[in-house]
């Protein structure tokens, strides 16, 4: 394990990747033909274990070739290592970080309109890579789930970088009564389908419709 170690040393002055739980991403290395490739994973504080628990990480394609596909489940510090097998031997490893801290929620909690039967309406979200760090542009566009007070199945919305709108559809209204819909943030994943968490006393919308004023037949004296 001594060579391992010893490319693990290596990539201290690397950028580690740091990445969201439950986030799948794609690892490649240029193909050379006829030569064998291994891919494994270890925690950072054990380089002579092997992860193989895929409720930590899930391997979902390629572990013995030059491109692998990995998910990872649960945020820790790991080691990356391809291995790659021709005349001779080869290992390069990269550290990778793994992160729950992401965080999502409505910029306002309230907004009113009058019935206008456009049943659809646009907010903005606020999401945090932390408590200091707004999320950066290569995690979009994320994938928010929603539900409607009232109905029985969530709806799915893409939200972009360039405005972070949630587009919000199907608010009822009703010209003759004011109605309260609330817009409660199911969850979100970001677009490699990283977590974000939904930030508690933030994950609700109330939208208010006011009713339309009766106008009674104008009158001429």
């Amino acid at each position: 394990m001594i060579f391992m170690i010893l490319a693990v040393t290596k990539v201290t002055a690397q950028d580690t990747f740091v990445l969201f739980e439950e986030a799948s991403h794609v690892y490649t290395v240029t193909k050379t033909d006829g030569n064998i490739y291994s891919w494994s994973v270890f925690e950072i504080s054990d380089l002579n274990t092997e992860i193989i628990d895929t409720d930590v990480v899930e391997f979902l394609s390629g572990k013995d070739t030059y491109q692998t596909e990995i998910k990872w489940k649960q945020a820790g510090e790991y080691v990356l290592v391809i291995e790659e097998i021709g005349s001779c031997q080869n290992l390069k490893a990269h550290k990778v970080r793994v992160v729950n801290t992401p965080t999502i929620a409505f910029e306002q909690l309230t907004s009113e309109d009058c019935p206008d039967d456009d049943t659809s309406f646009a907010t903005a979200l606020i999401a945090k890579f932390d408590t200091d760090n707004n999320l950066s542009e290569t995690n979009y566009p994320l994938t928010v789930t929603y539900r409607i007070t009232g109905e029985t199945e969530d709806r799915t919305a893409n939200v972009l970088f360039v405005d972070k709108l949630l587009q919000i559809a199907g608010i009822v209204e009703d010209i003759n009564n004011e109605t309260t819909n609330q817009i409660t943030i199911v969850s979100a994943k970001n677009k490699y389908g990283g977590k974000l968490n939904v930030f508690a006393g933030k994950d609700i919308h109330t939208r208010t419709i006011f009713k339309k004023p009766v106008i009674t037949a104008i009158d001429l004296n």
